[in-house]
């Protein structure tokens, strides 16, 4: 299994370091290889894998800065073993969805906030003082949903 070990709140979990491709001996729940290859060196976005619950099937989540935290340097730290929990203190947990916006029907591919999965304690402070993105990309109308980061998929 690709990634590095990392535990929160006593759970395992993987993550993946800025350009380092998620590999897994099974299957990852609603995973998308080109999307996760297209977010691999996202500025403020690591990917991690981990279970909701002993026995349930691997899922893809991405934990998010808006602080300005130095991703390049955490990613050091955790290679070399030196990383604690203080230095995901920025962070909150992500998943990508798709919504509409239903001022201007636009659908758009998002990291939204997790609320679901415990992975840090103060989860709930975190989400408070984190940043959003606030305006829709398409008419720049307000979101009503807690929007980490858009998925802007390149034209081919």
């Amino acid at each position: 299994m690709g990634g590095l070990t990392m535990t929160f709140r006593k759970r395992e979990t993987r993550y993946f370091p800025a350009g380092e491709l998620v590999e897994a001996p099974e299957a990852i729940a609603g995973f998308d290889e080109p999307e996760d290859r297209l977010l691999a060196d996202h500025p403020r976005m690591r990917r991690i894998l981990v279970r909701g619950r002993p026995g349930w099937p691997l899922h893809r989540y991405y934990l998010h800065w808006s602080d300005g935290t130095d991703l390049e340097s955490l990613d050091r730290r955790v290679a070399s073993g030196a990383a604690t929990e203080a230095d995901f203190a920025g962070a909150v947990v992500g998943e990508p969805l798709s919504i509409t916006h239903t001022a201007c029907g636009a659908e758009l591919r998002i990291i939204a906030l997790d609320v679901v999965l415990p992975l840090f304690d103060d989860g709930i402070e975190r989400s408070r003082v984190h940043s959003y993105q606030t305006a829709c990309p398409v008419c720049g109308g307000r979101l009503a949903s807690n929007v980490l980061e858009f998925i802007v998929h390149k034209a081919s």
